[in-house]
């Protein structure tokens, strides 16, 4: 993500390096530009067509490659500044995250950005704040370049060693023929096919589906410079490569299935510009401009800088959706020049930093990060003064939970009080089915069914709804799907009562999954996700709960708040924050309303002209116009960001009672 060599620099490249680390940080305020993330497939870029000509000029210079000056250089390039943020992070995680479980995710992921595993890390977790909130997140990329430095290297001496020239034909086909496997294999698992596990998190995180993006750079490096023919056409080719990099930014979004055939486009128009930049023309003087080139000179810095601080505003001033995150965006710069004149260049440039000094220097930079790591968890667990919710005496383990109701296929349990072992004919019985959501509700169904005379069973799935065909793209989703079904159909309850968190099959960001339809088809946007669920829940009325009395319960509206933390109040004196926006006017355009509300609104129309289905809205006894309850006589409602406490739960009692008015009465 930086230059080698100032005998080398181009300024139309530290100039690229500029827009896309600009395209990655605005994206991750929020307030534009939601296919910003190419931004890291452009540094992908940048990245294989410096290193490949700086091992080309290497060669040239010594019929070699040495991999240990190689390896060095990275290391006083790479680790110091890296693991300046993953110590700064750690250290402002105490005061930002909450020591019940954030926190020491943070130290988790930590070890393994210090060892460039993050993106092994991210791909074997199937938790949504560690997929979408971690402020560590984006160490992903560093992993995968780290990677690629290791693999490539090392292909080139092997190449050279075996007396094929580097920028010879062969190398030339053999670096194709590489591209266009990890190419393929990333495209069919960006469109979700199951040809291993978790498709379209490892296509998005896994080393050998991003070479392609690598190899694109290189290729660009080892053919040659562009012909006398070419030159007038390089003009219109680079303003073309400019609209197509800017197109991508505009119109891609969490619902474009990625990297795949997606980032063909602004890798080969990043390609494009670096092959036409070494001739002079208003593109390659746009690029050369000196605010660009001094955000590439920050671009490493404030790349590794942003994304934590943007995570931490968002926790201190969560009802700020921009000024917080963009306030962070701008405080990160200070903290990259610092990083580039105060570490990575006074440390890059010192050439007593050779040999075992080298090492050393690799050594603490590992090793400062891992002891500081430990320490952080450990100070976390002591819970550094706070309360945790769940600990809470006003907090206590939901019903379900008590029991533990929760289905895990690969997990043996005995289940017996979530469910009477048998139900008397004449027993009238409610059960209760669902996603994590189910077990936030559990209290109130049980309160509601013990109320009206009837028998309470229930069973749950985290992250996998009760819906008409399972979602296969989430782990044991398949196996979890049949367990519940075979539930409701031994215990054919009286009333059906499900509950789904619904806005994370509506849209899908941040679960590294793509909304699809039963026929395997991806959504394109929200709407169509929107459709999508719907359409599950119009199969389910017509095949499953035709004969069916069913209560459901829509998604709790979303807290802003989550766990204490030291720069913020005790939730449960926090009183009752703007949280969302109560849309009860049916005339509100649903393209302006948030996910939870669009959901609950189409829910409602649709399940309207079904008598045997009763619908529940959590926001009618959270919420007024405006504003959504947070606590209550100095209780929390919520326990994280999505899920009712007890407390939260048991005050749905009434609500829920006069839901279910039509279908307890036998109309």
């Amino acid at each position: 993500m930086a230059p080698e060599s100032t005998e080398y620099f181009r300024k139309d490249i530290q100039g690229l390096r500029g827009i896309a680390v600009l395209l990655v940080v605005i994206y991750h305020t929020g307030i534009a530009l939601p296919g910003g993330y190419i931004g890291v497939d452009i540094f992908f870029v940048i990245s294989g067509f410096v290193i490949t000509q700086l091992l080309l000029r290497e060669i040239d210079a010594t019929g070699q490659i040495s991999l240990v000056s190689f390896y060095e250089r990275r290391v006083r390039r790479i680790l110091p500044a890296v693991a300046f943020a993953i110590i700064g992070t750690l250290l402002l995680s105490i005061f930002a995250l909450s020591p019940f479980g954030e926190q020491q995710q943070v130290a988790q992921t930590s070890r393994a950005s210090t060892f460039f595993a993050a993106n092994f890390y991210f791909y074997l977790q199937d938790s949504y704040w560690a997929l979408a909130e971690n402020p560590l997140r984006h160490l992903w990329s560093l992993a995968v370049e780290e990677q690629f430095y290791i693999f490539f290297p090392v292909l080139l001496t092997a190449l050279n060693k075996l007396k094929i020239r580097i920028n010879s034909r062969l190398s030339v086909a053999i670096l194709i023929a590489i591209s266009s496997i990890s190419f393929v294999i990333s495209y069919f698992l960006s469109l979700g096919e199951q040809i291993l596990p978790k498709p379209e998190l490892f296509a998005f995180f896994g080393t050998p589906w991003r070479i392609w993006e690598f190899l694109a750079g290189s290729l660009i490096a080892l053919i040659p410079a562009v012909k006398k023919s070419l030159v007038a056409a390089s003009l219109p080719l680079s303003i073309f490569a400019v609209i197509a990099i800017a197109w991508s930014a505009i119109s891609f979004d969490s619902y474009t299935p990625f990297p795949g055939s997606a980032a063909l486009t602004p890798v080969l128009a990043t390609a494009a510009l670096i092959y036409f930049g070494s001739h002079s023309h208003f593109v390659t003087k746009l690029l050369s401009a000196k605010s660009l080139i001094a955000i590439g000179d920050i671009s490493y810095s404030w790349y590794l800088w942003h994304w934590p601080l943007i995570v931490f505003a968002h926790r201190v001033f969560p009802a700020s959706d921009i000024a917080a995150p963009v306030g962070a965006a701008l405080i990160s710069v200070a903290f990259a020049i610092f990083s580039l004149r105060k570490i990575e260049n006074p440390i890059r440039r010192n050439t007593q930093i050779r040999g075992k000094r080298v090492l050393q220097l690799g050594a603490v930079c590992v090793l400062a990060p891992l002891v500081i790591s430990i320490a952080t968890q450990k100070l976390s667990d002591t819970g550094l003064g706070l309360t945790e919710l769940r600990s809470d005496n006003s907090i206590q383990t939901s019903w379900s939970d008590a029991r533990n109701c929760q289905i895990e296929v690969a997990v043996e349990k005995d289940q017996k009080e979530c469910a009477p072992a048998t139900f008397a004919v004449n027993d009238e019985t409610m059960l209760l089915v669902g996603d994590s959501a189910a077990t936030a509700f559990s209290d109130a169904i049980s309160t509601v069914a013990q109320e009206n005379g009837y028998k309470f069973a229930t069973f749950y799935a985290n992250g996998c709804p009760m819906t008409y065909l399972p979602m296969t793209y989430r782990p044991d989703c398949a196996q979890n799907f049949e367990v519940i079904q075979k539930k409701i159909n031994g215990l054919n309850p009286d009333i059906l009562v499900i509950a789904n968190m619904s806005d994370l099959y509506v849209d899908g960001s941040g679960l590294g999954a793509i909304i699809r339809n039963f026929d395997g088809r991806a959504a394109e946007d929200r709407n169509e996700g929107l459709e999508f669920w719907i359409d599950n829940w119009r199969s389910l009325l017509k095949d499953n709960l035709a004969s069916r009395k069913v209560l459901v319960i829509q998604q709790t509206p979303l807290s802003a708040m989550r766990e204490p933390i030291l720069l913020q109040k005790f939730i449960s004196s926090v009183g009752e924050p703007t949280l969302l926006q109560k849309l009860f006017d049916e005339q509100v355009s649903l393209d302006n309303s948030d996910t939870r509300n669009m959901i609950a609104q189409a829910e409602a129309e649709l399940f309207k002209n079904y008598k045997n289905i009763a619908i529940f809205d959590p926001a009618s006894v959270l919420c007024d116009t405006k504003n959504c309850r947070q606590t209550i006589n100095g209780d929390a409602l919520y326990y994280d960001s999505r899920h009712l406490t007890v407390k939260g739960s048991l005050l749905m009692v009434d609500g829920i009672t006069q839901a279910l008015q039509s279908l307890l009465a036998g109309d």
